[in-house]
């Protein structure tokens, strides 16, 4: 059994895949089963790059299964499939626009580990925004000691720490710290390269929501990590060592937006399965920002 699964979504993102698989194959940690959800209109699996790639991944020890899957139901639908083909006790969920660094994911799992949280994210950074400083987004919460569990209800000053992941405010944050330093930080939600615990994943229902949501929506992961911090804390790393390609998503209606998001559904998943103190408030959720 590998030691981490990487689940990997994609449609019609052929470069940008290409260099996220680049990423992988580049990894310190070689023990990697990666498993590709492609609904591209033609399978990436059969571009000969995409094939060498996965060559490489093979020869330095790990493994590439690839699913060609319609029809399309939305990306939360995308990551139950994938989490139920994982049995690594850690997956890394990946986007297909991510370029990691190679010590990315041996350092998250090595952080995972340390902590015993539910999750780790390395936020990715889009440098055409390396010269656009934001100081009035920056602020940072590091975690002084270990990981621990807390309620970030939508709309609390908490809320606010998704300000952190626009631009490139975390690479202009890791800027000011010293060389090769590196530290954990507090997160309201973090997206596109995460490290779950996979029992602790599945032990708030994971991705199983889908079928309640609209085929174009968006927040699955916010929701998810939500219930997880609440129940044994999750984390972000800085520097995070990872990067976006910055191709244009695939996950919005025609009309450039979603129909729905899976925030909606808080209340009564943290009653499900994260039922809050005697006497604490279950605070009303509010649509989570994503734009840069």
């Amino acid at each position: 059994m590998a030691t981490v699964d990487i689940l990997l979504p994609t449609r019609d993102r052929l470069a940008s895949l290409v260099m996220t698989l680049g990423g992988v194959a580049a990894q310190t940690i070689t023990d990697l089963r990666v498993i590709v959800a492609d609904q591209s209109a033609h399978a990436t699996s059969d571009d000969p790059v995409v094939q060498t790639l996965g060559r490489v991944i093979e020869e330095r020890g790990g493994a590439i299964e690839w699913y060609h899957r319609l029809p399309i139901h939305g990306i939360a639908e995308q990551r139950d499939f994938l989490l139920r083909q994982a049995t690594a006790d850690t997956v890394l969920y990946l986007d297909d626009d991510v370029l990691m660094e190679p010590w990315v994911v041996e350092r998250l799992l090595a952080i995972l580990r340390d902590e015993q949280c539910a999750f780790v994210g390395a936020f990715p950074v889009g440098l055409s925004h390396r010269h656009d400083v934001r100081p009035e987004q920056q602020r940072i919460e590091f975690w002084d000691g270990p990981v621990r569990p807390e309620v970030v209800a939508p709309g609390s000053e908490e809320w606010e720490r998704w300000q952190l992941h626009r631009a490139a405010n975390l690479h202009h944050v890791a800027q000011s710290l010293p060389a090769a330093a590196w530290r954990l930080y507090k997160v309201a939600w973090i997206a596109s390269c995460i490290l779950y615990d996979r029992q602790k994943i599945e032990a708030v229902g994971g991705f199983s929501f889908w079928s309640r949501l609209p085929r174009y929506h968006s927040g699955e992961e916010v929701l998810v990590q939500n219930l997880l911090m609440r129940r044994w804390g999750g984390c972000g790393l800085i520097p995070s060592g990872t990067y976006y390609s910055q191709v244009p998503t695939t996950v919005l209606n025609d009309s450039g937006s979603v129909d729905g998001h899976a925030l909606d559904l808080l209340p009564e998943m943290v009653r499900r399965y994260a039922p809050v103190a005697d006497g604490e408030a279950l605070a009303c959720p509010t649509k989570a920002a994503s734009h840069p």
